[in-house]
Order: structure tokens, then sequence, then C-alpha cells
């Protein structure tokens, strides 16, 4: 799992061009908080969206679900491996 975690905090860092290490995001951290998170945004989500498709093939269409998995990078490995062992 923290394989995945990894991989989804490189992705991040690499499509959002954001200006800090791995290692400094939390796994609990709130992506979309301003205190505390990483403050992102909606063209954010869209962008991790993207990503999470290229990088994992994990495809998220509905909003209710977005919502849902792009919480923390926790909820987003956790979402990862559901889809993986159901596939």
């Amino acid at each position: 799992m923290d394989d995945i975690k990894d991989k989804i905090k490189k992705m991040l860092l690499n499509r959002l061009k954001l200006k800090i290490a791995p290692h400094d995001i939390k796994d609990d951290a709130q992506l979309f908080a301003q205190e505390g998170g990483l403050g992102l945004d909606s063209i954010d989500a869209l962008e991790l969206v993207v990503g999470l498709q290229k990088e994992f093939g994990i495809v998220i269409t509905d909003k209710a679900i977005a919502e849902k998995v792009l919480i923390s990078i926790n909820t987003i490995a956790n979402f990862i491996k559901e889809k993986e062992t159901s596939s």
C-alpha cells in the first residue's frame, strides 16, 4: 500500500507542479483544505482525475464518488486498492 501512496504523491506533485517533497504530504492530509491541507482547487481535481486514469487505469466519472475518493492520499489509495481487488 505504501508503494501506491508514494506513486499517488509523485503523480500529484508532477501533474500539479507543486513545489514540495513527496514525504511532506501526509497520507491523511485533506487535499482541498486550505488550512492543514494542500489547498487544491477544482482545476486541480480535474488534473488529479486525469492523472489517476493515466497512472492507475482508475476512471472517476461520478461527482459523488469523486467527493468521497479525492479527500486524502489514504482515501485515493484505498479506492485504487478496492478497484484492483474487484477486477
